[in-house]
């Protein structure tokens, strides 16, 4: 079950009690009567205290401990901030076989979604009329890129990427070196495998962590030259059987269709695995379970030869249209995401996740070596690529089937056939 957070469980007022809010019936009844001689009473029972809070629910996702702690340390400098305001952080339960989108549209259907909304896919729930139109006040934060120029729904919460992360060491004693194509790459998980160490871990066991590949796969074998997406049967089965022979080969283990992607850092950290193709926000969780552990990052290149950049701000900010009837929630919301940009507040979400602004503010300082680590593995003649699975024009419910057949292709027994043209028909429709 996905973790549910109470901001304290109690009001602020049980924190430090109002000066001479004694406990005694009779001493409160004189001081009142003083009070009142003096020009009035001007006691605060905690009750009034909590009449006078607004409750602010933030659903996000709690998959990454990174992320999770991101957001709880969020929430308490807030409401330090803010002690009008008292935030519910909400995680959607976690079904397996199901996306983050998936349950949020289960919270829908359970009339639990409302006020501030972590996204994915955010088009498909601003079409449907589920998001509020945003203010300036919050998209004057943002870069005009990142905001567009129709009205704005959903704002990035900053910029990612994807790529390998591998034992820097183990390359050292094996004598490789970071792959400069796709058969290299093959090359070196062949070696790794022949020294009895896994070449490369996978979180099999969430959904979402398969969307990292199936984003590669994507960007790298579905869109075509002029990066339209093309799910042929033909092309998609191609892709499809590329993908499978990481597993035939011994490349990617059985055992990983039941690991966790939490659990691929203790694989990294213990030696167990050479590689993690995941976000850089990985990279501080291995080296805190090793300090010693020498870790490097690369991009995967593709078939054709070409190696991308994957540019990542799918994961969006929304306020929900049901929030918009109570003009108190949305000005609490508002505040809210107004303090997650905010000077000091968003470095260290940044510095958390190792992740880049998307705000016109510049910011100071934050550097991270995983940050530094990443931005060295972009190098000249690579191309960026910010077309990803879920995009506007994406069916409905398709990235979730898609990351699906991914779990079959790598240790199911469907032939790769079957799979593509259920993919194709999908799209299609």
């Amino acid at each position: 079950m996905g973790r549910v957070r109470m901001s304290t469980g109690r009001n602020r007022s049980d924190r430090k009690r109002q000066p001479g809010a004694w406990r005694s019936g009779w001493s409160c009844g004189m001081l009142c009567v003083l009070l009142w001689a003096a020009g009035g009473c001007g006691i605060r029972t905690e009750e009034a205290a909590t009449e006078n809070l607004t409750e602010l629910q933030v659903i996000y996702s709690s998959g990454d401990i990174r992320w999770t702690g991101s957001m709880e340390w969020v929430a308490e400098q807030f409401m330090e901030a803010n002690p009008d305001i008292r935030v519910t952080l909400k995680a959607p339960t976690d079904v397996e076989g199901q996306s983050f989108t998936d349950r949020l549209k289960a919270m829908i259907a359970q009339d639990g979604f409302y006020d501030v909304v972590e996204l994915r896919e955010a088009a498909r729930f601003a079409g449907a009329g589920y998001l509020m139109p945003l203010p300036e006040s919050l998209t004057d934060l943002l870069r005009p890129e990142e905001k567009g120029e129709q009205v704005c729904y959903a704002i990035p919460r900053y910029t990612t990427t994807l790529g390998m992360i591998y034992d820097r060491g183990l390359f050292r004693r094996l004598g490789l070196s970071e792959p400069e194509s796709y058969e290299e790459f093959l090359d070196i998980c062949e070696k790794i495998r022949q020294a009895g160490v896994s070449p490369v871990a996978v979180g099999g066991a969430d959904l979402w962590h398969m969307g990292f590949w199936g984003n590669h796969l994507y960007q790298n074998e579905i869109l075509d030259a002029c990066e339209e997406a093309d799910w042929s049967k033909e092309r998609t089965g191609e892709m499809l059987k590329g993908f499978r022979s990481l597993s035939q080969e011994g490349y990617i283990e059985a055992r990983f269709s039941t690991v966790s992607d939490s659990q691929t850092v203790q694989e990294l950290s213990s030696g167990s695995a050479a590689m993690l193709y995941s976000g850089p926000w990985i990279i501080d969780q291995v080296l805190g379970l090793d300090p010693e552990k020498e870790l490097g990052f690369f991009y995967l290149p593709g078939k054709d030869g070409r190696t991308r950049v994957p540019v990542d701000r799918s994961v969006t900010w929304g306020i929900s249209a049901r929030t918009a009837e109570d003009e108190a929630r949305v000005e609490a919301a508002v505040r809210f995401l107004r303090f997650f940009y905010s000077e000091g507040i968003y470095e260290h979400v940044l510095a958390q996740m190792n992740a880049e602004p998307v705000t016109v503010r510049v910011l100071d300082g934050g550097e991270t070596m995983a940050r530094q680590m990443v931005r060295k593995a972009a190098k000249e003649g690579m191309s960026y690529c910010d077309r990803l699975v879920g995009d506007a024009g994406t069916p409905d419910g398709f990235r979730s089937f898609y990351d699906q057949c991914l779990q079959e292709v790598l240790w199911g027994g469907t032939p790769v056939e079957d799979i593509a043209k259920e993919l194709e028909e999908r799209w299609e429709r």
